[in-house]
């Protein structure tokens, strides 16, 4: 069977949803002027690939939270008693600054990314902070950067050719001192993140940095 890639398609994913509007994620906040050219420059140059209206911004996500919301009975609700115990661990685990490589395109059956090397463990060590007891937290874990949703079903060692050979961004290598939790609208596919507070690995705290997103989520 030949790898191909497997189209997106614009629709209010209600079945998913279930009547909830918002998602959450742990996440680095990778909205940097390089990351986000290139991200456009390699979508301008294959426009047939893309699902049109992608506008997540460049982020690597660490962690799956789950709806947000005061009503847990859904295997993925996220309670605030949840945030906080991550917020928690975070705090006594108390993480520090490191440096991580963003590389060559790649891509899953449904996304193209831009491939990340965790060079000093650090992603790794986030992630199992966030999960706690887990074991299984880093099963089929690929760190990355999304920056387009396919539209079509093309053989995917060509795309991946094409996207290699028309790839603007050379290795780069970035430190990573903060942890963002965002938020996105489940109804929109690629639509953008919303940054609702970050833990800042420096001075170990976590800072609410949009209030009112804050407490809607979570009321």
């Amino acid at each position: 069977m030949p790898l191909l890639t497997q189209p997106c398609e614009q629709k209010d994913f209600v079945d998913w949803r279930q009547g909830r509007r918002y998602f959450a994620v742990w996440a680095l906040d990778l909205d940097l002027p390089d990351l986000r050219q290139a991200s456009a420059e390699i979508r301008a140059a294959l426009p047939a690939y893309w699902l049109p209206g992608y506008a997540r911004q460049p982020h690597l996500t660490i962690g799956i939270c789950g709806f947000p919301g005061a009503t847990l009975g859904r295997a993925d609700d996220y309670g605030f008693a949840h945030f906080s115990a991550q917020c928690q661990a975070l705090v006594a685990a108390a993480p520090a600054s490191f440096c991580l490589e963003v590389g060559a395109p790649d891509s899953f059956a449904s996304a193209a990314y831009f491939s990340v090397r965790d060079l000093v463990g650090g992603i790794a060590q986030l992630r199992q902070i966030l999960a706690g007891e887990d074991n299984d937290a880093d099963a089929g874990f690929v760190p990355h950067v999304t920056f387009g949703l396919y539209q079509a079903v093309l053989p995917l060692p060509e795309v991946l050719a094409e996207l290699r050979a028309r790839n603007p961004l050379p290795p780069l290598q970035l430190t990573v001192g903060k942890l963002a939790w965002m938020v996105y609208e489940a109804a929109v596919i690629g639509g953008p993140l919303f940054k609702v507070g970050e833990f800042d690995f420096a001075s170990g705290r976590f800072e609410v940095l949009a209030d009112e997103l804050f407490a809607r989520v979570f009321a």
